[in-house]
């Protein structure tokens, strides 16, 4: 006589392995889809924050391609960052050896300028540090950015909050 098993399923290691794997890769979508949405910030709105955002080395050219009045927002997640209240061009200044001093002087690019952009934003303090749309802003902070005619990535070199 043949005995038949009368089990219709059998756990083994395989199956206990793989239901882990499984479990895991489902947290980790939902950890990565939540945090790709923020900070709710509706009801976090307490400040308006002035920052400039200055863009080294840019060709001429590209100095009048953002105007006052446009919008700005992050280039990867495509939130809002601000609209431009003032744009200031001035000239590239790079350190240079001066070979006859041995040490770095300034000199003037003859192509390329610097451009300081401000922003106006709505802003919200946590943890001692500031917010805009859940993205931190610091004095220092590189952020890229796109605007209608213009994209690229700057630093904040100053805020002030109103």
């Amino acid at each position: 006589m043949d005995k038949k098993d009368t089990r219709a399923f059998r756990i083994n290691f395989v199956d206990i392995l793989i239901t882990v794997v499984l479990a895991g890769a489902i947290t980790f979508g939902a950890f990565m889809i939540a945090s790709a949405f923020g900070v709710d910030t509706s009801e976090k709105t307490d400040f308006t924050m002035l920052y400039t955002l200055q863009f080294k080395g840019i060709e001429r050219e590209y100095a009048d391609k953002i105007a006052v009045g446009d919008t700005v927002v992050e280039a990867a997640k495509r939130f809002n960052l601000g609209t431009v209240t003032k744009v200031d061009v001035e000239p590239y200044i790079k350190e240079v050896f001066d070979e006859e001093t041995g040490t770095l002087v300034p000199a003037v690019h003859p192509d390329l300028v610097t451009m300081n952009v401000t922003l106006s934003a709505d802003c919200y303090l946590s943890d001692g540090s500031y917010y805009i749309n859940g993205s931190r802003v610091a004095v220092g902070t590189g952020i890229s950015i796109h605007a209608k005619n213009f994209a690229g990535t700057g630093y904040v070199s100053a805020m002030r909050i109103r």
